[in-house]
């Protein structure tokens, strides 16, 4: 069950199926692009909203989901309830529903639970450190669309990376753990309380719907090779640690067996294992779902090397691409007309019926 869902079932638990939506509440739910009980989920929770019971009043459905209604200017609907901002006057507020959220948001910090570690910081160049910095802020964003801020955790921060972190969030409000301890010593503290992964493009197992059935929590590498190439990052990562003195397993997520194509990003690769643990989707939707336009490309040029028929033709290597591949990568990884003829001038490729 995600944030939101949880919010719905307490509201109905209490007797509130319509809620009006002050000004400053509903800016919020809209500034933030998620589903609107998701966030209001965490509104309540970092105590810039409550639920007010006050006189009854008539309002417009603006958002209507699992039995809720949010209810906004004048309309056909009336209710006595309010979601108002933290700062504002209200009669009387239910307050117990803030302590039943924050008792979720620790069952889900049990469910699922992401670890990047930030051991090879000061490796990094200048441009890679503001590329990983911007990367964790997008993966808190991630998680607050699905769970809370307290399913992630970040171990071996140093006083440089809090201080990019500062500068790069502008003192976003956030309950993101940012832990000094190693990943050893933090992963000790959990390790009878959750089943632990690391995820990693050279790990030695594929990662399959069954392993994301049995672990909650995964372990990400805070490694970006931006300006310099580090292929093998996460797996000295899990030596300096002795990781597999805790039986800690290496997966790597692919498609048909293979990395290319798969995002790199680790709010792009967290996006995979919460769709397919907590939304039940397959690996591969998962993973396309969460495809930039650069990783479809790559596995157009990876699928047409590996499944064309080449030939030599005026001294140049041409790739027979049949129709049926073709209409398979169209369909799975989807570009522009204008990619697609890219490719094909690059690989020389010539489609036959």
């Amino acid at each position: 069950m995600l944030l939101g869902d949880f919010l719905a079932d307490e509201l109905k638990k209490r007797g509130i199926f319509d809620i009006h939506v002050d000004r400053r509440v509903l800016r919020k739910l809209l500034e933030s692009k998620a589903d609107p009980l998701q966030w209001l989920s965490i509104l309540l929770l970092q105590r810039k909203a409550k639920i007010c019971v006050e006189e009854y009043r008539d309002g417009d459905v603006i958002y209507e989901r699992s039995g809720i209604k949010l209810l906004h200017g004048r309309g056909n609907i009336i209710s006595r309830f309010y979601a108002r901002w933290r700062s504002s006057q209200c009669t009387a507020e239910v307050e117990d529903i803030y302590k039943s959220i924050r008792e979720f948001v620790t069952y889900l910090r049990r469910r699922l639970l992401f670890i990047i570690d930030l051991s090879f910081w000061s490796e990094h160049t200048e441009v890679e450190k503001k590329e990983l910095v911007e990367q964790i802020v997008m993966c808190i964003k991630l998680v607050r669309s699905y769970l809370y801020d307290t399913c992630l955790v970040l171990t071996s921060c140093c006083d440089e990376f809090l201080s990019y972190f500062n500068r790069i969030s502008r003192g976003m409000y956030h309950e993101v753990e940012l832990s000094s301890l190693d990943l050893r010593r933090f992963l000790l503290k959990i390790v009878k309380t959750h089943r632990i992964a690391m995820l990693d493009p050279e790990g030695d197992h594929v990662l399959t719907e069954a392993d994301v059935r049995s672990y909650n929590a995964y372990i990400i590498g805070g490694i970006i090779d931006k300006e310099r190439v580090d292929k093998y990052g996460t797996f000295r990562l899990y030596n300096l640690y002795r990781l597999h003195e805790l039986n800690i397993p290496r997966f790597r997520i692919c498609i048909d067996c293979s990395t290319i194509g798969v995002p790199d990003r680790i709010n792009r690769i967290m996006e995979i294992i919460i769709k397919s643990s907590l939304l039940g989707k397959s690996i591969i939707d998962s993973i396309l779902e969460a495809q930039s336009k650069k990783d479809k490309v790559y596995r157009w040029y990876y699928e047409i090397q590996k499944y064309s028929k080449k030939v030599i033709r005026d001294g140049k290597m041409m790739h027979i691409v049949s129709r049926d591949l073709l209409n398979k990568l169209m369909s799975l990884y989807p570009i522009s007309d204008k990619d697609i003829d890219r490719i094909f001038k690059s690989l020389n490729v010539e489609v036959v019926e």
